[in-house]
This record gives structure tokens, sequence and C-alpha cells, in this order.
């Protein structure tokens, strides 16, 4: 029987996951379910815990991909799935570097979540091979070029074009340039519209405290 640990702060997503465990009772059985990342390692190493399934934004401001190093440091047969509902790309490069065993989209996954927690209990464990193609006003995040994703993605972040510029050691023009070029196939008209799409879009994941 595998001992599952929820780590997730969205009573929504506790209740399907729950009902997933449920109507795989022959094969897993519900530890707990925490709405922190800061209490998972202390629950993995108190507790019996196979499998956590990780949210990467969990309350108190505590990072899941964090939470994921410390466990594995101190519990490395544990598995952990890192889940998500945003589409940021670098989830999944920092949730692999993290020593996460598999990844999941929660709201774009074409597999569901019960198979990627068989597959990684079985150790044939599932990485979606780039982040979800979501839409992004009159168009979709893949009809921007790699440079676009980059300045839209470090705006988001950044907010200021000054900021945004000196973080990609380019000139503010070089940015504003781009931006023309988004605004164009976003079919929005300033970087004030921009940024309420894409955050909608949950396209970059909020930056949350590291421990």
């Amino acid at each position: 029987m595998t001992r599952v640990l929820i780590v997730d702060d969205e009573r929504n997503i506790h209740k399907a996951y729950c009902a997933d465990i449920q109507a795989a009772a022959d094969r897993y059985e519900l530890v707990d379910t925490i709405v922190s990342a800061a209490d998972a390692i202390m629950v993995c190493t108190a507790k019996h815990i196979d499998l956590v399934l990780m949210d990467i934004n969990t309350a108190k401001n505590e990072n899941g991909i964090e939470a994921t190093k410390r466990i594995k440091k101190s519990c490395p047969k544990i598995k952990i799935i890192v889940t998500t509902s945003y589409t940021d790309p670098q989830a999944l490069k920092d949730a692999k570097a993290a020593g996460a065993d598999s990844f999941w989209f929660k709201d774009f996954s074409p597999i569901e979540l019960l198979e990627v927690m068989d597959r990684t209990i079985d150790g044939r464990c599932y990485w979606p091979e780039e982040a979800p193609d979501v839409e992004l006003g009159d168009t979709t995040i893949s009809a921007l070029t790699e440079t676009e994703k980059e300045v839209l993605h470090n705006l988001v972040e950044c907010i200021s074009l000054k900021k945004t510029a000196e973080k990609m050691f380019v000139e503010e023009s070089t940015v504003k340039t781009h931006l023309k070029s988004i605004y164009q196939k976003v079919g929005c008209a300033n970087k004030t519209e921009l940024l309420v799409l894409a955050m909608q879009a949950k396209l970059v994941l909020p930056k949350k405290q590291e421990n």
C-alpha cells in the first residue's frame, strides 16, 4: 500500500485528490493533507510517507520546489510529484533540478493524476515534454518567438521596462521593440493590458520565499 501526503492550499484540489486516492483504495492510502510546504518535511519525517503530491505555490508563502529539495535530501526514497496550475516552463526545469520524480500540470495534462501516480511509484516517472500552449489574447503563447517569451516572462516578474532590460542585459529600446511585436500578435494596446492577460493565463509563477 502506497501512503500519500497531499501538500496544497486549495480546498477543491484537496477534494479532487482525495477522491482519486479513494477510487484507488486498493493501492493508495491518504496519510495527511496539509496546506503549507513548510510543514511537509516534518510530516515526512514523523510519518511513513511513500508519495507526496506537492503543489508549487502553497500557504504561508512557501515554495513547494524548495520543500522538494529538503525532502529529497532527508528522505530520498520518498517519491514526489510536483503539481501546479501555472504554465510557466521554468517550473519544469526547477522541479527536475530539485529532484522531483514527476510533474503534473493540473489544468492541462493529457493524462490523469492517478496514472501519473502509478507511473511514478512504478519508477516510470512522468515529465511533460513542454509547458502547455495556452491562449494569450488573440493568439497562443506558441505564436511568440523564444525571445518574445523571455521578454514577457521577465516583464511579468519585473513589471518595469527598465528592470526587464537590465535582467536580460539588453537596451530598454530592445525590450520595447519586442513588446511592440507582442502587442500586435496578442491584440493589446499597452504593457498593462499585456500583463493582465499574462497573469490571467497564469503564464509565470509568482515569486515565493525560499528557505
